[in-house]
């Protein structure tokens, strides 16, 4: 199934409940999904190149140990890599496939409710989410260009840390401590993935 397909299957008031429960919102959140919502109705879906498979996966924060979220992102055949999907049109959205097993497992409005999430980081309307989003790829293309020819203005790590005044207080162990618990929660994701993609 693609995304439009389960986007006109679900009933909006249930994918307001999983986005109130799982984010923050300004007020007026629940109007401008609605309206996202409707906006997608209406577009019409244009191909993908190559093809992207939506996935929706509930993980644990590695940062924040037993702390769970959701993540989106695409899959293309015969790579195992996770994309961002967040600087892609809403008409490719619409024509991307919908892992089966997200939706058998989280439920057709939570799948819908994250994605709109995802897509809506750069605003709520196609229009606006496109022009911003040809901004960003400028600027990335620019950064880009500076750096290949050698005139980008870089700043040393240690440098933009004494900048910001952060000090990093943990003594080894505490650090060693984070890893390995980083590398647990990591592992556990791993068998999400795993039951989810089917590998």
């Amino acid at each position: 199934m693609i995304f439009k397909e389960l986007i006109n299957s679900v009933n909006y008031d249930d994918v307001w409940q999983v986005l109130d429960k799982e984010y923050e919102h300004e007020d007026g959140a629940y109007e401008a999904y609605k309206n996202v919502l409707e906006e997608l109705k209406i577009l019409e879906p244009e191909p993908c190149e190559p093809p992207i498979t939506l996935v929706v996966a509930r993980i644990e924060e590695c940062l924040k140990a037993g702390e769970f979220i959701f993540t989106v992102f695409g899959m293309i055949k015969d790579d195992e890599n996770h994309y961002a999907l967040e600087m892609t049109s809403w008409n490719e959205w619409l024509n991307f496939n919908v892992l089966d097993k997200s939706v058998e497992v989280y439920g057709a409005a939570d799948v819908v409710a994250h994605a709109l999430y995802e897509m809506t980081f750069f605003g709520y309307c196609s229009k606006v989410v496109s022009k911003r989003v040809e901004e960003e790829k400028h600027i990335l293309d620019e950064r880009y260009d500076e750096i290949q020819s050698g005139t980008a203005q870089l700043i040393p790590f240690e440098e933009v840390m004494a900048e910001t005044n952060y000090v990093d207080k943990r003594t080894p162990e505490e650090k060693e401590k984070e890893y390995r618990e980083c590398e647990r929660i990591n592992a556990k994701n791993e068998k999400i993935y795993k039951m989810l993609l089917g590998r």
